[in-house]
């Protein structure tokens, strides 16, 4: 239940599903709201209730939420859509089931929650306002120590707090790197019709944000922050990066290792003016597109057909100068399986092949600087723009 779904309902009177045509319109809304709104589980509240572990060892994932969503006083360990004026911090231990899929985030049909079939809160707690300026035992998947590396995960449109959680465990256990995974948790209206609302509280958000990045750049422990955001979180992540920039904090930007955007929900004359406000960074923004991108394909003409970031094609030249005038680092990931039926999702399959396509940082790898490029069909390396074609039909056999 995405993007597609909402551009269906919202475009009824231009695009009418066939054997529909002669029907009343209110009816032929209400049946497709019926049929979306039995699409799929979502996961609820109590998928964050702490429960007991396994009696066998099963892999764990430590992580800490920043929010500015206000605390569920009905359900512990959840936080509402109710938009609050300050951050909140917690942190959870969440166990994978041993039955879990790359990439999935498996749910219990039963309740309580077994974590012998799916992800499982097992600790929650709430923290103090200067909790991320302490030390933190990492990645619980490694039982490693703290070791200066933070990453924060910015959820997109749509999300439901306890989905935000779990997306990030799911994220988390797939991808053990130790260090500290931080969920920046915005206030999601978690319904399907909530995009305008979504809009408001991410535009709400930006400050938050900031905040969050400031309080880590301002630690000398923290070597290495990374900022990743998905769908529209890389729109409020992009505000964000400018309104530090904007106020003259500028070594925030500077202390980030790395900002990457997957299938961002952003109008792309929109993202220019963000580009330009915010600057070059070293190394590059890092944009993850697909132009089979159902979902951004319609927010296209929900926004009057104009094209969205994450759905560029970085075949056509126009768009590979675009790459290099923004001084962003454009990166088709098609060759990548979606989980969801609009293909909005493959950045989750991309982040481990990311990892070995783009290290070591910096100018050390040559593929960490401005341009477009191709994950190519083994996802294992990045092509260069001049093999762009050869890439693409590798992708399609």
């Amino acid at each position: 239940m995405n993007h597609f779904e909402l551009m269906l309902v919202t475009r009824l009177g231009k695009t009418v599903p066939r054997g529909m045509e002669q029907m009343p319109r209110a009816l032929m809304l209400a049946l497709i709201l019926a049929a979306l709104a039995g699409c799929g589980a979502r996961p609820g509240p109590e998928l964050l209730s702490p429960v007991p572990p396994l009696a066998q060892p099963t892999r764990h994932v430590l992580l800490q939420v920043a929010t500015n969503r206000e605390p569920d006083a009905k359900s512990p360990g959840n936080f509402s859509n109710a938009r609050s004026p300050r951050l909140s911090f917690a942190r959870y231990v969440i166990s994978v089931p041993p039955n879990h899929r790359p990439s999935a985030i498996e749910l219990s049909a039963t309740r309580p929650v077994d974590p012998a079939s799916s992800f499982a809160t097992l600790e929650f707690a709430p923290l103090p306002v200067d909790a991320l300026a302490g030390p933190v035992a990492g990645n619980a998947t490694e039982q490693g120590q703290d070791d200066g590396r933070v990453f924060v995960f910015v959820h997109g449109y749509n999300t439901n707090y306890a989905e935000s959680v779990l997306r990030m465990a799911q994220l988390v256990a797939d991808n053990p790197s130790g260090g500290r995974a931080i969920l920046f948790a915005w206030p999601s209206d978690g319904s399907l019709p909530g995009y305008v609302a979504d809009k408001d509280s991410a535009t709400y958000s930006r400050d938050h944000l900031a905040q969050l990045l400031t309080m880590l750049a301002d630690d000398p422990r923290n070597r290495e922050i990374t900022l990743a955001a998905h769908s529209m979180g890389c729109w409020l992540a992009m505000e964000s990066l400018r309104q530090l920039r904007l106020t003259g904090r500028g070594a925030v930007l500077e202390r980030l290792n790395s900002v990457l955007l997957a299938a961002p929900d952003i109008d792309l004359d929109v993202f220019r003016a963000q580009a330009k406000g915010i600057g070059q960074l070293v190394p590059p923004i890092t944009v993850l597109a697909s132009p089979d991108d159902r979902a951004l394909q319609f927010s296209n003409r929900l926004g009057g057909d104009r094209e969205r970031l994450g759905g560029l094609d970085v075949r056509d030249p126009r768009i590979q100068d675009l790459a290099k005038d923004c001084g962003i680092q454009l990166i088709d990931i098609s060759s990548m399986t979606a989980t969801d039926s609009l293909n909005h999702d493959k950045f989750i399959g991309a982040v481990t092949s990311l990892k070995t396509a783009l290290s070591p940082k910096k100018s050390e790898n040559p593929f960490r600087r401005a341009g477009a490029f191709v994950l190519n069909a083994m996802a294992t390396v990045l092509e260069t723009p001049g093999r762009i074609g050869r890439a693409a039909a590798e992708v399609t056999r």
